[in-house]
Parts: C-alpha cells; sequence; structure tokens
C-alpha cells in the first residue's frame, strides 16, 4: 500500500482548528472559575486529538494483497479473487473495510456489494466509478500481527475494463469519529477485461477469395486438400500425413507433400462514432460489437489471420491490429472501445455530431496485404460522412451496415445483422 494515508471522512470534532479551539475555550474558561463548561471543552478536546491520533494510526502497517482472477472473460463468467488483509504492527485494529470502487458501465459485479452513501457518491463521481453500487468487505476487528484471507466472488455482466487501482482500506478509531484510507499501491494494480457477448454468427461470408496460391512467404500453411508429391517416409513425420493407400497396397510407408498456401487476412473497420452524437445508439452498438467479436473468433478458428482498426474513443489505446493469428488482443481492443465523449454547442443544449478518426496511414499501407476490409458502421446509406472509406475505395471494402441498406451506395454493402446465424 502506499505511505501516504488520506482522510476521507471525518467528524468535526477531530478538526484541529475546532479541537485548539476547544483547549484554548477552555483554559479561559478554568481561568474565569467556570469549572463545569471548561472540563467539557477540555473533554473535547482529548476526545478529539484522541481519536484523530488513533485513526491514523490504526491506518499505519495493514496491507492489501490480491491475487487469482482472470484477465479476460466474457459476460456471464465468474471469477475469484484471493484477499490477504494483514495488520503488521502492535495496535489492533478495531475496524477494517475493503472498498472496491466499480467501473461505471458494472461490467464486472462483487458477490458482496452495497448502495454507497451520499458523501461516497461524491467522491465516486470525481473518480469516474460507479455511484449505483461498490463492493465492501466488512472486518470488526483484527489483532496485532493478524492475517485474514478471504475470497471474493465477481461475476461478469456486460462488456467493458475493470482496474483494481481504486481498490483502498478503511481504518479508524473506536469511536467513529476518524475514517482513514490507504491505496492499493501501483504494482499491484489489476486490470480485466470483459469482452463483448458471443452470438451464433456465420463467417461464410468472408471466405470468398481467401487464398491466394503463392509460396514462399512468410506465414505459409499447408493445404491437406492439394498432394504436390510424396516421399519416404521419416522418424518424426506426423501420422496424418502418411499416405494409407499406398501403405495398404503393400508398399513401403511414405507421407504426402502438399502445396503451401498463403491466407490472406480479414480486416475490419468499426466506425463507433456512427452509433453515436446526438442520436446515440448504444444498444445497437453494443449488439455490433458482439457480431464483430463472434466473428473475429470464428475467423481465427479457421485460421484465418484478421486484423483490427477502431475509430478514436474516449479510452486512449491502440487503434489498429494487423494480421492477428489470435483474437484475444482485438477482443482486448473491442472490450475497452468507448465512442468520444458528447460535445455539445455553445449554449449547450445540442450534441453536436463527430466526425470518425481513424490512425489511417498504417492501415492504407496494408491494402495490398489484406484480402478484404469491411467498413462496420450503424448507417450504411450515409458513408458521405464517412471519409475513410473513399481511401480504401469499393475494389477494398465492403460496407457492415447495421440498418438495412436499400439506395445504392457505390460499395458492397451487407447488413451486419444477417451475420447472426439463422437470419
Amino acid at each position: 500500500m502506499k505511505d501516504k494515508v488520506e482522510s476521507r471522512h471525518s467528524g468535526w470534532l477531530v478538526s484541529l482548528s475546532v479541537a485548539w479551539g476547544c483547549l484554548g475555550a477552555g483554559v479561559i474558561f478554568a481561568f474565569l472559575g467556570w469549572i463545569y463548561p471548561a472540563g467539557v471543552l477540555i473533554f473535547m478536546f482529548v476526545l478529539g486529538m484522541t481519536a484523530r491520533l488513533w485513526g491514523k494510526a490504526s491506518s499505519q502497517k495493514i496491507y492489501l494483497k490480491v491475487s487469482g482472477g482472470s484477465k479476460g472473460m466474457f459476460p456471464g463468467e465468474e471469477l475469484s479473487f484471493d484477499i490477504e488483509v494483514k495488520n503488521d504492527k502492535i495496535l489492533p485494529v478495531v475496524w477494517l473495510d475493503v472498498f472496491c470502487p466499480l467501473s461505471k458501465e458494472l461490467c464486472i459485479v462483487p458477490e458482496e456489494s452495497r448502495a454507497p452513501d451520499e458523501w461516497e457518491k461524491v467522491i465516486l463521481k470525481e473518480e469516474g466509478a460507479s455511484e449505483e453500487s461498490v463492493g465492501e468487505k466488512h472486518f470488526p476487528l483484527l489483532l496485532w500481527h493478524e492475517s485474514i484471507a478471504y475470497s471474493s466472488k465477481w461475476t461478469a455482466q456486460k462488456r467493458g475494463v475493470y482496474s483494481t487501482e481504486g481498490w483502498r482500506l478503511r481504518t479508524g478509531d473506536g469511536f467513529g469519529l476518524m475514517q482513514t484510507e490507504r491505496r492499493i499501491s501501483e504494482e499491484d494494480i489489476c486490470s480485466f477485461s470483459v469482452y463483448p457477448a458471443i452470438v451464433p454468427v456465420t463467417p461464410e461470408p468472408f471466405l470468398r477469395n481467401r487464398w491466394t496460391s503463392d509460396t514462399g512467404t512468410k506465414g505459409i500453411m499447408k493445404d491437406p486438400t492439394l498432394i504436390r508429391s510424396s516421399r519416404g517416409y521419416t522418424a518424426g513425420d506426423p501420422a496424418k500425413s502418411i499416405n494409407w493407400r499406398l501403405t495398404a497396397r503393400g508398399l513401403p510407408l511414405s507421407v504426402n507433400v502438399y502445396e503451401d498456401i498463403l491466407p490472406k487476412s480479414v480486416h475490419f473497420v468499426f466506425d463507433g462514432e456512427s452509433f453515436s452524437g446526438p442520436d446515440k445508439h448504444k444498444q445497437e452498438m453494443e449488439e455490433a460489437l458482439s457480431i464483430l467479436a463472434s466473428e473475429i473468433i470464428a475467423l481465427c478458428g479457421k485460421h484465418i489471420r484478421c486484423g483490427l482498426s477502431l475509430s478514436r474513443g474516449e479510452r486512449h489505446q491502440p487503434l489498429n491490429r494487423f494480421g492477428e493469428e489470435e483474437p484475444y488482443g482485438m477482443l482486448q481492443m473491442l472490450a475497452a472501445y468507448l465512442p468520444e465523449q458528447d460535445i455539445r454547442s455553445e449554449e449547450g443544449s445540442k450534441i453536436i455530431k463527430q466526425n470518425s478518426v481513424f490512425d489511417e496511414a498504417p492501415v492504407l499501407a496494408k491494402i495490398s496485404e489484406a484480402g478484404r476490409f469491411y467498413y462496420i458502421t450503424y448507417d450504411g446509406s450515409k458513408l458521405e460522412d464517412q471519409g475513410f472509406i473513399y481511401k480504401l475505395g469499393p475494389d477494398t471494402a465492403t460496407v457492415l451496415s447495421y440498418r438495412e441498406v436499400s439506395n445504392y451506395t457505390g460499395f458492397e454493402t451487407l447488413c451486419l445483422k444477417d451475420l447472426k446465424e439463422g437470419m
């Protein structure tokens, strides 16, 4: 934990100005012979200073260690944190809370949670955390040099990214007048991604012209349907390459030599700003991201290299990935994506539509290597507002429109929702 102790919620009695004021007034009243009010004021001074020192001392040498959990998951999956709290001093801690702010979108929630107090909502809003719910584990007593370990179960609810950066230990004095806290140290901070929900999809529209007959290029694969020749079997050859027909004729063991093929990639371009602006389509964007994530997983499962480009969003993250054999880097990008924050007109009554901004140069440099680009937008009939696709061109790019498009756009256009299996 960090060495710095923060006071978040304390009674007025522990304020230094109030404490010293009580002491000064008590001394004056005692000098004037007003013994009873002087005794009350001095007692308030002693109580306030005792609570202040007790609260700060309680937060010294307490540690929080978190382990376990998964770095990535899908909605509905559960994970478990192994948490250890240690009081590494002689002074016992009369109460202790492990306080866990949650992400604003509540992408992942703990088994033990509660609604925040009003004073907590102000702090949570400043930190960009959820004001609806917080995670908390309460310990009534922690003895000297005592450690307590427990397991905390969490459930992934929806797409998003969660960080333990806001976790802290809360403690204080036994009078309830002083509360202090220590945040989790930077080296112990972990982040977890909840990927978009997976839905049944068909990858067939993306498999057209996916192979090239070129050979000798990095990333080549073997096509088991095209046999170039055969050769004698040597130790270490895979059994699936053995030509069993020749063996059945009584000939010596031989293995098939297959043709080399080069898989071309499928590159997706997701225009998140087309789902945002004055007329927001949040649910539609989530469905589009689910379909996209499902297609990426399906294509990678068929050994098709995939790439992904995102329009610039609220979170700072990489905008491009190219030729990936595994889907998880792209799923991480989709989990973290949020459109740009709203920009309002000067009078503040109208949200201004923002243009989509892409990291274009690296994408355009990959045109010759990709089999096809697929531009995902909310309404494919409004391509005039989405200039990047014209740089790709209709010979290179296909439009995947969430809304069905009836008018001619000059681009091959497919309805994104039709990619769902059974549609």
